[in-house]
């Protein structure tokens, strides 16, 4: 068992790693026994809570459930088992290099300190010192569950470990993101801040400071790396190194190579297609990069792997009228995802909102899909436009776009509801009959798109001027009339409010200020202070 210490960093307690040229690690020994492909397929899924009875619970209460799907579902595929099976022979075979129990890590902690001495990577006081580390480039789509997938992975293994017998704490992993500017200072900062959240440390503050130069930065960095044996560093949102400038680029790759080669820490790096020119370009150059490769994450394909996953993610709705999964909707749902796990997810999730905020059949349908999508994922239309035609520049122009936020887009249908609540049908309407009729014509409107603060007073109008028109003319009439005011809209150019004609200002909202003018015969500011449009400042203390 191991047990906590008073810094709440756990004593490590040793294993059998399973294998001879490991058995002699201390760092590889406190890590966790290696897992089957079973054994990582149980640790990654997750489903999330789910009690047939709270289809019966209220519209926004079963919201909320909803929103359960976007964090707790998780299906793993074929590729996440892979991906767990070659982080943990980085971990493991970068520990090869550095074993506190021979001479060889002594001298990689030599070297560190004759490297910030000289505050240069390239200085060392042993030369005989080999690294075992590899590095690998994992780079996918917005949305194809890069971050979530190593972040489950990563789980599994001790954030710190305490080894009394070396006095030294060990951090198998530890996660840093790239700094948007892409600069080496701001990624050491970001080291620093990362460490510092792991131990409880003030190595920002130590290590840190505005006067502190490049070199002694990244020396720094990396004798910090050596000193709490580091086993895997992982960099994600690697694009944003395509944003740097002045040869920021050059430099950070450089200090990486050195990191992996010199150092003998293992490098995960995580991005979008926008960073394969990096990842095909200096990063390749590194002495140990190819130990793992690249691995290239697409969307999901129309194979097996796809089926299960919409099989087992279709069961999970809390809707009264809930329908079997149908060729149709399959294929409706990768046309409008285009295999990529987040759009989908989100796209089930928003999809069921909608089908209880509509309150009729509460079931989904293609056209309901295709709605929703329409709506509410208009900020990737083009990247999966890109990957539905299998154009790969646009693909990694648009691959780091920012997935549509699932709680803002819940919390708006939470509006549309109250909405719909609080003026359910026209206010001026006497009769029975037409009451009726005008019930139906605004919920047809509204499944057709158009906003039921339009479609009410819009029927409302119709009805007083024409109230014998049947439900078909009056929606017939009130399309009409959208359309037409759209296409006036489009023609005709938006008047300059300034020019307007001081004739028309009478007719004006009450509370515009050209109005206002027209109806006092005084100074405007007179007219302003009437309507205590100014605030006196002399009421004001102490002025």
């Amino acid at each position: 068992m191991i047990e906590k210490m008073q810094s709440g960093i756990p004593e490590a307690t040793y294993i059998d790693p399973g294998l001879p040229e490991y058995a002699d690690n201390p760092l590889i020994c406190a890590l966790p026994p290696m897992m089957s492909r079973q054994e990582v397929a149980e640790l990654l899924k997750s489903r999330p809570a789910f009690d047939k009875s709270e289809i019966n619970l209220p519209d926004h209460i079963r919201i909320h459930a909803i929103a359960r799907l976007s964090t707790s579902f998780f299906q793993p595929l074929s590729t996440h088992i892979a991906l767990e099976l070659k982080i943990s022979l980085m971990l493991r075979q970068g520990y090869l290099g550095r074993n506190p129990q021979n001479a060889m890590f002594k001298k990689h902690l030599n070297n560190g300190y004759e490297r910030i001495i000289h505050k240069n990577l390239d200085a060392y006081m042993h030369d005989d010192v080999d690294s075992t580390a590899s590095s690998m480039a994992l780079f996918g789509v917005s949305g194809s569950g890069k971050t979530s997938t190593v972040d489950r992975i990563l789980k599994a293994y001790p954030k710190a470990l305490y080894h009394p017998e070396f006095n030294m704490i060990q951090i198998p992993w530890l996660k840093v993101d790239c700094p948007h500017d892409g600069t080496l200072t701001e990624f050491c900062l970001s080291f620093f801040m990362a460490l510092d959240r792991r131990l409880g440390t003030d190595y920002l503050r130590k290590y840190g400071g505005s006067r502190k130069g490049i070199g002694y930065l990244i020396t720094s960095a990396a004798q910090l790396a050596n000193i709490h044996a580091i086993g895997l560093l992982v960099i994600d949102e690697f694009q944003h190194l395509d944003l740097a400038k002045g040869g920021g680029e050059k430099k950070m790759i450089n200090f990486l190579v050195k990191l992996v080669n010199t150092i003998g820490v293992s490098v995960l790096l995580i991005g979008t297609p926008k960073a394969l020119p990096i990842f095909a370009g200096e990063f390749r150059k590194a002495r140990r990069s190819a130990g793992q490769g690249s691995v290239a994450w697409d969307r999901l394909k129309r194979d097996a792997s796809w089926e299960r996953f919409v099989d087992e993610l279709w069961k999970y709705q809390w809707l009264k009228n809930k329908q079997p999964l149908t060729q149709a909707i399959r294929d409706k749902l990768y046309d409008l995802s285009q295999g990529v796990i987040d759009i989908l997810i989100k796209l089930m999730c928003l999809s069921q909102a909608r089908a209880i905020l509509i309150g009729k059949d509460e079931t989904i349908t293609t056209g309901l899909l295709q709605q929703v999508y329409d709506d509410e994922f208009k900020t990737v239309h083009k990247m999966l436009s890109a990957l539905k035609n299998g154009r790969a520049q646009d693909i990694q122009q648009y691959g780091d776009l920012v997935m549509p936020e699932i709680e803002d887009k819940l919390i708006q249908s939470f509006d549309h509801l109250i909405a719909v609540t609080e003026n359910p049908t026209p206010t001026n309407f006497k009769e029975t009959e037409e009451i009726d009729k005008a019930k139906k014509a605004v919920k047809m409107l509204t499944e057709m798109g158009v906003s039921p603060d339009i479609s009410l007073p819009l029927v409302d109008d119709i009805l007083s001027k024409c109230p014998s028109l049947s439900i078909i003319q009056l929606v017939h009439k009130a399309t009409s009339h959208v359309t037409t005011q759209q296409l006036s809209k489009d023609k005709t150019p938006v008047p300059n409010r300034r020019n307007r004609e001081k004739i028309q200002w009478d007719s004006l909202q009450s509370n515009d200020l050209r109005k206002l003018f027209t109806d006092n015969n005084q100074p405007l500011y007179q007219a302003l202070k009437n309507q205590e449009l100014i605030f006196d400042i002399r009421n004001l203390q102490g002025m």
